[in-house]
């Protein structure tokens, strides 16, 4: 009898476990945000070992679902060694995609198609050169291109924009920095005639203050609509030019091209970078750091601030560029 009781609560035991477990797969099923594909992202990372030997990255590619991550642009030679992009951007309409790098000895950026095909270095045929890039951001049109780079004349160093296009090469100092003044964080409107940026003011022992500016493409008739104390950066204008997003005090926020109507929209305790606004608007991917050590998250969630979910966990370094 002891034996044959035994067996019948095993079998209980076993029994109830395995519904237990088919309850919380369904539960998971029901309540978790769809896993639906909704767009894809494409960002740069050297979460590849190859990329983490050669002190490089690659541009990759990967669905809003988590799935397909591919590689598009791997390492790029230079000299002896390989470049670290720092900052890419993209246009759907137009499959253009640019590639910056903060190098000193490269003048100019990286240009492919969406596919990672036709990869090639776009050299400023004449005007100002385009060496130490630290932002890149394309136009609607995929011709106009705008460049925060590095200006070597101060110390410490300080950035100021520049801007042409993929036609002719020619590119122009539109803002020029100072001892106190940096220009960042440039992005332009989606009708082509306005650019947005960001002031980074910083006298010698002072706390930098930030300041959020509209202009015309050539830098004239600069307005200031935001400013504040907390470190601002990744600045976007939503796709129907409606709205801009930045990073201020490690959370994202919207606000009107006015400044008006500022609000949080991400509540993410470990802070997040680099939003990128979905194609249709109803969406904003981020990068946040994970609970694993030495990962990072690409999220998503809705532009009200709900509906987030993880993306992917990413091992390395993580940049987030654009939407297709």
């Amino acid at each position: 009898m002891r034996g044959a009781a035994g067996q019948e609560l095993r079998r209980r035991v076993v029994t109830s476990y395995l519904l237990l477990v088919v309850s919380l797969l369904l539960v998971d099923q029901l309540w978790s945000p769809s896993e639906e594909a909704i767009g894809e992202l494409i960002f740069i990372s050297d979460t590849d070992s190859v990329d983490a030997g050669r002190d490089s990255n690659s541009v990759y590619r990967i669905g809003t679902d988590g799935r397909g991550m591919k590689r598009i642009v791997g390492s790029i030679p230079h000299g002896d060694g390989y470049l670290r992009t720092t900052d890419i951007d993209c246009e759907r309409a137009s499959q253009q995609l640019v590639i910056a790098s903060h190098r000193h000895d490269l003048n100019g950026f990286h240009h492919s198609l969406l596919d990672g095909s036709l990869l090639h270095l776009d050299e400023p045929k004449t005007g100002e050169p385009l060496t130490a890039l630290r932002e890149i951001a394309l136009a609607s049109d995929g011709a106009g291109v705008l460049v925060s780079r590095e200006y070597g004349e101060h110390s410490p160093p300080r950035f100021g924009l520049a801007s042409g296009d993929l036609m002719n090469r020619l590119f122009t100092s539109i803002k020029l920095p100072t001892a106190e003044r940096s220009y960042v964080s440039p992005d332009w409107a989606p009708d082509g005639r306005r650019i947005s940026y960001i002031i980074v003011e910083q006298a010698a022992d002072a706390r930098a203050t930030y300041k959020l500016a509209v202009a015309k493409p050539d830098g004239s008739g600069e307005r200031i609509i935001h400013e504040s104390s907390w470190l601002m950066s990744d600045l976007t204008w939503s796709p129907d030019g409606a709205w801009l997003t930045a990073v201020i005090g490690a959370q994202v926020y919207t606000m009107l091209p006015d400044g008006s109507g500022l609000t949080r929209v991400t509540m993410h305790h470990t802070g997040a970078t680099s939003p990128r606004w979905s194609p249709d608007g109803r969406w904003i991917s981020f990068v946040a750091p994970s609970s694993y050590p030495g990962f990072l998250q690409l999220m998503l969630l809705d532009t009200d601030g709900s509906g987030i979910r993880q993306v992917a966990n990413i091992r390395g370094a993580v940049v987030n560029g654009c939407w297709v």
